[in-house]
């Protein structure tokens, strides 16, 4: 049975999928996904803003939920934020489609393709190659995360591709323009125990040396959305759903992610050719902390001095075997708010150019009429 490794608090019972991501061994094969930022960059040090927020512009954040599917959760998140940004809609896009085809390219063919990770390069690979496809044609579910993809899947994304990739350096500066030019940047990063820190309020402690030289650690893909200069430290949207953290996102300071002993394959995608968004997301109001706890600092220092005591109360990354209750986690319940409204679907069938969206608007449409005629019906 294969091995995972999740961030798990027993205490408050949440287990958290790590090791979703694979460290890139080689770049993308076509030059127009081997660009570098630093030749894009727009605004010296001293034009930068204090601040850029692109959150509220970011769809909602989803739940990657026991699946290890951190770098297409991360992929997409961006993907619908492009979306967002050219056709002013909210669409929702397959994570498990790109979630297979990245491991088709890391694997080099699609047999025997196990839920096992992904590279960002393979995913970069396979958006700007196969594009994604509306998460209602292929719905998020553990069931069908090693099934090969359907022809219609393929079709529906067919026109939706990314246009190139640009690598971004480990560098503060080339970080954050790249975040004050409107893009987001998908990242790998080390995380440790102390990490679950961040699941109430969204703060990250950087690792401490004790917990660095431990060999339990597991890495995460996730998804850069600004910064503070203020707080000294980026906004960044996870992929454990939008209870975890500060509404699914949490703020991981600057020494943490220009460290290139934890953060790691920093990149960009975008769908238009142009090196900068607009400006709206800068912010001039840089008076928020994120870093700042709302307790006294006597509190803080009586739970660090419990949960060093009893590992359990706190954050531990453990190893286990695959349990078949908790990979069927995802209900029917859940699986509703993966299929879009039928107003959505019409809508988003203006940018994603798919033919089963107008048969499912269609079909619905004509069940409402039906509903309705028989309700006039028994009412005589």
């Amino acid at each position: 049975m294969p091995i995972r490794n999740f961030l798990t608090n027993r205490t408050a019972r949440r287990k958290c999928h790590l090791n979703g991501i694979l460290p890139s061994q080689r770049m993308p094969h076509k030059p127009k996904l081997q660009q570098q930022f630093s030749d894009h960059i727009r605004f010296s040090n001293s034009q930068l803003p204090h601040k850029v927020n692109l959150r509220f512009q970011m769809t909602p954040v989803e739940d990657q939920s026991s699946i290890g599917s951190c770098v297409a959760n991360a992929f997409a998140g961006a993907y619908e934020y492009l979306l967002k940004k050219s056709s002013g809609h909210e669409i929702d896009v397959s994570r498990l489609f790109i979630y297979y085809n990245a491991r088709v390219k890391d694997e080099e063919s699609d047999e025997n393709i196990n839920d096992s990770g992904c590279s960002v390069s393979s995913a970069i690979e396979a958006l700007e190659e196969s594009g994604t496809c509306l998460e209602s044609v292929w719905p998020y579910c553990k069931k069908r995360v090693n099934k090969c993809l359907i022809d219609e899947a393929y079709e529906a994304a067919a026109n939706n591709r990314i246009t190139d990739a640009l690598q971004v350096k480990i560098n503060l500066y080339e970080m954050k323009s790249c975040l004050a030019q409107g893009y987001p940047f998908v990242f790998g990063l080390e995380l440790y125990n102390s990490f679950d820190k961040a699941a109430k309020k969204g703060i990250v402690p950087i690792p401490k040396s004790g917990e660095t030289s431990r060999e339990s650690h597991g890495s995460h893909a996730m998804l850069a959305v600004g910064y503070s200069d203020h707080s000294q430290a980026f906004i960044v949207r996870n992929s454990w759903g939008e209870e975890w953290g500060d509404g699914g996102y949490c703020y991981i300071p600057y020494d943490y992610l220009t460290n290139s002993d934890f953060f790691f394959d920093p990149w960009i995608v975008r769908k238009l050719e142009t090196d900068d968004m607009g400006h709206e997301h800068w912010d001039d109001d840089d008076s928020i902390d994120y870093q700042e706890e709302e307790d006294d600092d006597d509190d803080d220092d009586e739970e660090e001095e419990e949960e060093e005591e009893d590992d359990d109360e706190g954050g531990e990354i453990e190893e286990e075997e695959e349990d078949e209750e908790l990979e069927n986690k995802i209900d029917d319940s859940n699986k509703k708010q993966y299929l879009l409204p039928a107003s959505k679907k019409y809508q988003a069938h203006c940018v994603f150019n798919n033919p089963l969206l107008i048969y499912n608007f269609e079909v619905i449409a004509e069940r409402i009429l039906l509903c309705k005629f028989v309700v006039k019906m028994s009412s005589l």
